[in-house]
């Protein structure tokens, strides 16, 4: 008998980029330096996560790239989305105080 929890629908696209633009400022500078180090370094894919961080830092300045690239690039976005989700997931996974440490404003 498998004991895991049943795996979560993936999120839709708007509450994606809602979640990203809410994180803390010190993950936008973690997403923007893995971004940086994956454009320089084989193996890792950067643009998503610098364009994730950038979000996150600047939202008027990145949302424009941000609406750019999933227009110019719509499977390149959406796959995106999955990585810097799944990446997302695993530092909460890790760090669980990280995602209570700026509440989200009361709708």
């Amino acid at each position: 008998m498998d004991d895991r929890p049943a795996a979560e629908p993936p999120p839709s696209d708007d509450d994606e980029m809602a979640r990203i633009k809410d994180l803390p400022k010190e993950v936008g500078v973690m997403l923007v330096t893995v971004g940086a180090l994956g454009l320089v370094l084989p193996g890792v894919v950067g643009a998503p996560a610098a364009i994730a961080g950038g979000l996150v830092l600047w939202p008027g300045t990145f949302g424009t790239v941000e609406s750019w690239f999933e227009r110019r690039f719509p499977t390149a976005h959406k796959k995106s989305l999955r990585q810097i989700h799944r990446y997302l997931n695993d530092l909460e996974r890790r760090y669980p105080d990280l995602a209570g440490s700026h509440p989200r404003p009361e709708e």
